[in-house]
């Protein structure tokens, strides 16, 4: 019966993958990267990034303003100066000893263009940090798709190992229920104590909860690449081939390269900040324009400011032009620039110093993986020996037990050393694997490690 159930619970986990299509760690890398919404803001940023290289130079073109206004209302004009404040109507009138309420009629029309032609290097120090910023965007798309490739490859990792332990859990569940029976049989047969059979069936049951805790986590391995990769939990089938052999072989010289996509952020970070300092300096220097202005302007006023007909203020009788070269310069934004100066090398100094964290880390981990290597190495050579040896032990204690001379202690012993030794196996595989996926972080070169997990 227990075979039954646990047949049965194995053909509902693989039969809703049995037409599935196969996918492979690259594959499933892919398929997350095309499609994953983190990616798409860092496109979106990157797309705007470029974007506003395109409006600061839209900026630089003149401006042109045309004018026109029709009016009417009194003349009433009065000798002395004052701030307007946008608020005061400006009135050109004669000075007339009363207040007049009559109307007059004008009409004026205006044309003006300023352009921005030289500021001592404003414009290009504008386009080096647009450029700048486009860089950082770049590379934090690229920064983002290393952290997404390594989420899909841990993920896809989980599922290998833990099916692989379901698989020992499953072996270990025959066993024991295997033993149980026999157990049972003995104890029935008046041959082994009661006892005997009560910690069989504890085991047993042990033996169960284990493997039925494995298959959750194994099943919440599957939602979660499921998850990243776009697909169902239906559709997803890994492939699990794992080049074993292929971790005894030494992995080639690795060195670090200012081309890891984390180290050309920070790298960005460093240009980008030293851009803006360069921008804070030239915008404090004067600004030389163009200026150039034409007006027409009419009105029912005559000569001698006797109010006409209002009608005739509705065309122009006067025009006027004006061209000029204007240097405008704000001393006091050269206090500001200077400030904002040495504000600016503190955040220089701050994206310097998390770059050399990140290389440090980086060259930390690949230290460390270079060093551990060696001796995984030879681990990986004595499971062999240690599998044969704890599988001998198991037999031969059930062989003594069957024969009166082991006590079931002793063969519970033998049950969990051999099921321990199992998990330790795929245990010291997988900080090899793991290891050599640190290599591949640290240097950003991923192809040996995917060979661990092609086909030959």
């Amino acid at each position: 019966m227990s075979r039954f159930i646990i047949g049965t619970l194995l053909i509902l986990l693989t039969t809703c993958r049995l037409h599935a299509q196969m996918m492979s760690m690259e594959e499933a890398i892919n398929a997350t990267l095309a499609h994953y919404p983190t990616l798409d803001a860092q496109q979106s940023a990157l797309e705007a990034a470029r974007t506003n290289a395109q409006i600061i130079k839209d900026n630089r073109l003149p401006n042109v303003r045309l004018h026109d206004q029709v009016n009417m209302g009194t003349a009433n004009g009065l000798s002395g100066s004052y701030f307007s404040l946008g608020l005061i109507v400006p009135t050109a009138g004669a000075r007339r000893p009363e207040n007049s309420s009559e109307l007059a009629s004008g009409n004026i029309a205006l044309a003006t263009a300023d352009w921005e032609v030289y500021n001592f290097g404003r414009f290009k120090a504008e386009d080096q940090l647009a450029r700048a910023d486009i860089a950082i965007g770049e590379s934090a798309l690229e920064r983002e798709q290393f952290r997404i490739r390594q989420t899909v490859i841990s993920t896809y990792l989980d599922l290998l190992w833990l099916r692989q332990t379901l698989k020992i859990e499953q072996r270990n569940l025959a066993r024991v229920d295997t033993v149980r029976k026999v157990i049972t049989n003995l104890v029935q047969n008046g041959i082994r104590p009661g006892l005997d059979s009560s910690l069989a069936s504890v085991e047993y049951s042990r033996a169960k909860l284990n493997y039925f805790q494995m298959q959750e986590q194994l099943q919440r391995a599957f939602i979660q690449l499921a998850t990243l990769t776009g697909r169902t939990v239906k559709e997803l089938r890994i492939d699990t081939t794992f080049q074993e052999r292929a971790l005894l072989i030494k992995a080639p010289e690795g060195q670090l390269t200012a081309n890891h996509p984390l180290l050309r952020f920070r790298s960005n970070m460093v240009t980008r900040q030293t851009s803006e300092i360069n921008l804070i300096r030239k915008a404090a220097l004067p600004r030389v324009s163009v200026l150039t202005s034409a007006w027409a302007r009419g009105t029912s006023l005559d000569i001698e400011n006797n109010f006409g007909p209002l009608g005739q203020g509705f065309g122009y009788s006067r025009t006027n032009f004006l061209v000029g070269l204007a240097a405008t310069v704000n001393l006091t934004d050269f206090h500001r620039a200077k400030n904002r100066t040495v504000q600016q090398r503190w955040r220089i100094k701050e994206a310097a110093s998390q770059q050399a964290a990140e290389q440090l880390q980086l060259q930390n981990m690949l230290t460390t993986a270079d060093s551990v290597t060696a001796t995984l190495q030879l681990a990986l050579l004595e499971l062999p020996t240690t599998l044969n040896s704890a599988e001998l032990a198991y037999q031969q204690r059930l062989s003594l037990y069957n024969n009166g001379i082991e006590n079931i202690l002793g063969l519970t012993d033998a049950l969990q050393l051999l099921s321990t030794i199992e998990r330790q196996a795929v245990n010291i595989q997988r900080r090899a694997v793991d290891v050599r996926l640190e290599r591949a972080y640290a240097t950003s070169n991923f192809d040996e490690f995917f060979s661990l997990f092609r086909p030959l």
